[in-house]
């Protein structure tokens, strides 16, 4: 049964994620640009990305056991999650403008894009592209993936590690070139029940 309250508990966590997704991005961006410290913006944005992650876990949870699924939460919910990995992921391509952590970003926005589009088509043909393991997974692969990089450029510009010899560390790229795996196994899969529905 869906709620027919707007500002439920879920749905406040979702908009918190909404409101969060910006200010990682900003954050990112400025310390690129040089308008603030390495050492104030990037730790900030990787606990406001914690943050607006578990808001992603507990905001699904949350409503199941308070009973609380809203259409609002089910429209918004995926909006979140996407723009929280755009404007993370904008961030970090600016901040480390190096191909091999641009390249793994970008296939994880084309990925969404890809998804979302599929969604739209879904819907304008009066079905809806539903929710896959893989495609939750996904979410999760990204989050660790981007949070990790976040990790790796906050243990730098806090002086905890030597900063790496060439622009990006192993520890960096590694686990946004697996995410991007994992999206693209889940487009893939989104892909074939889109184009083989009967």
């Amino acid at each position: 049964m869906r709620s027919t309250m707007l500002l439920t508990p879920p749905n406040a966590l979702t908009l918190l994620r909404l409101l969060l997704a910006p200010i990682i991005g900003a954050l990112l961006v400025l310390v690129a640009v040089g308008m603030m410290p390495g050492a104030a913006g990037v730790p900030v944005a990787l606990a406001l990305f914690a943050v607006a992650c578990m808001s992603d876990i507990f905001d699904g949870v949350l409503a199941r056991q308070l009973n609380q699924e809203s259409t609002l939460g089910a429209v918004l919910d995926p909006i979140a999650d996407k723009l929280l990995m755009l404007c993370a992921g904008i961030g970090l391509m600016v901040l480390v403008p190096s191909p091999w952590a641009i390249a793994p970003i970008t296939l994880m926005l084309a990925r969404d894009l890809l998804v979302g589009g599929l969604r739209e088509a879904a819907l304008a043909q009066n079905w809806r592209l539903p929710v896959r393991g893989l495609g939750k997974f996904k979410t999760v692969v990204q989050c660790l993936a981007i949070a990790i990089a976040l990790a790796d450029l906050s243990f730098t510009v806090l002086g905890l590690r030597p900063a790496p010899v060439t622009l990006v560390s192993p520890l960096l790229i590694g686990p946004l070139w697996a995410a991007a795996a994992v999206s693209w196994l889940s487009a893939v899969d989104y892909m074939r029940i889109f184009f083989n529905r009967p």
